[in-house]
């Protein structure tokens, strides 16, 4: 269990070390400096789904293995993690209607949300993509959950984006779109991976006290 402070609030020394190797690369076992603001969302999280484990299923990335050359990952801004007993959409809308300056990514055919925090306004977009797959982005994620394509649509093979560099392309394109205001926005209006069945655990805080 990683907590924050005591039962008496009083820190609790270490905390951070013993995080980066929780949230450590399982790929090539390397640690990296994790944004203390995330594990703050991740603790309020956690509190807001009381009862409920919260399943990290990747935290930082080395860039050897990173997919996406601006992957938050890299920089440790961000977590893939799903709730046990929780619906993802319900910890997918929970996410951008509680916190600000934050990335939400939903893949529907796959087992987890992203988040990230970041600087800048918040992002939100839906990956169609199955575990293994390239991705497949939605072009207008609101129009997809307000028509509910979101709840059935599975792509053709063709229609992904299979190669870095691509992926790396529609993921310029899809951040212009947020900076722009075309597709995104703070607020709302399958088979399991071999990674995700080696998923690290976060258990929640028994005590009221962050862990």
């Amino acid at each position: 269990m990683l907590r924050f402070a005591d039962e008496r609030g009083r820190p609790i020394q270490g905390w951070q070390k013993r995080l980066q190797r929780f949230l450590r690369c399982h790929h090539t076992n390397t640690q990296h400096r994790i944004n203390p603001r995330l594990p703050h969302l991740l603790y309020q999280t956690g509190r807001h789904f009381a009862g409920h484990r919260l399943e990290v299923i990747s935290g930082y990335r080395n860039p050897k293995v990173a997919r996406n050359p601006r992957s938050p990952h890299k920089q440790g801004l961000a977590c893939d993690f799903r709730v046990a007993g929780v619906a993802n959409t319900t910890l997918r809308d929970f996410l951008r209607q509680t916190f600000d300056h934050v990335g939400v990514g939903y893949y529907p055919n796959s087992l987890f949300v992203h988040l990230d925090v970041r600087k800048g306004p918040s992002a939100f977009w839906i990956d169609y993509s199955g575990p293994g797959e390239g991705a497949a982005y939605s072009g207008n994620p609101h129009e997809d959950l307000r028509t509910g394509k979101v709840d059935w649509y599975r792509p053709a093979t063709g229609e992904r984006v299979s190669s870095r560099a691509e992926r790396a392309e529609s993921i310029d394109d899809l951040m212009e779109s947020v900076v722009k205001g075309r597709g995104t926005s703070a607020k709302p209006g399958g088979d399991a991976s071999k990674s995700a069945a080696a998923a690290q655990r976060l258990d929640q805080p028994h005590t009221g006290a962050p862990n």
